[in-house]
């Protein structure tokens, strides 16, 4: 019994991070300078609009995972579409394939540029 335990301890410290954030954190973590962003709304959304330095990954595309496997899985990432659907699926992917620390934008760049 003690063994498990120890294995479930393990697993949950090697366990990659979606934390989701809200506009503010955005703008604390966009401050970092050392967090990749990463918008996965297609290219024709991505180019009427994105937040600063973002990456444009469109998650609608079959190299989707492809692309997410040639990052640093050891960086940090902030993940956002524009209502947060799509960039929670693609944060679950991302978990799935081993990365370590993503911020999920929850609200999306709707969120961002409204006010």
């Amino acid at each position: 019994m003690l063994k498990l335990f120890f294995y479930v301890l393990l697993v949950f410290l090697q366990s990659p991070i979606i934390q989701d954030i809200n506009k503010d954190q955005v703008i604390n973590i966009l401050n970092k300078k050392n967090v990749y962003v990463i918008d996965v709304r297609t290219e024709r959304e991505f180019n009427h609009g994105n937040i600063i330095d973002s990456h444009n990954i469109d998650y609608l595309k079959s190299d989707f995972v492809n692309n997410l496997n040639m990052l640093d899985k050891e960086k940090e990432y902030l993940i956002y579409c524009r209502s947060g659907n799509r960039s929670e699926k693609a944060s679950l992917i991302m978990k799935s394939l081993g990365f370590k620390y993503i911020y999920h934008y929850k609200k999306g760049y709707n969120d961002w540029v409204k006010d």
